[in-house]
């Protein structure tokens, strides 16, 4: 079973907030406009991390997770 995430510690969220306040500029002030914006940039990462995985071997990966596994585990 995983973990829950923890909370960003206070530093790390002032820069989340200077993030969303400047994707929130960009977009002119528009809330809407900047999740919009926001949705289609983690739609295309989405895309892009769907491509890697297809490029890397399957034998690869399964190290890479098993790897993982016993890190998240100590």
């Amino acid at each position: 079973m995983t973990q829950p995430a923890k909370a960003p510690d206070h530093e790390a969220r002032l820069e989340i907030d200077k993030a969303a306040d400047a994707v929130i500029a960009a977009s002119d002030g528009d809330a809407r406009s900047a999740v919009v914006a926001l949705l289609i940039a983690n739609k295309l990462q989405e895309d892009e991390l769907h491509l890697t995985r297809l490029a890397v071997s399957s034998g690869y990966s399964r190290q890479q997770r098993t790897k993982r596994a016993v890190e998240d585990i100590a």
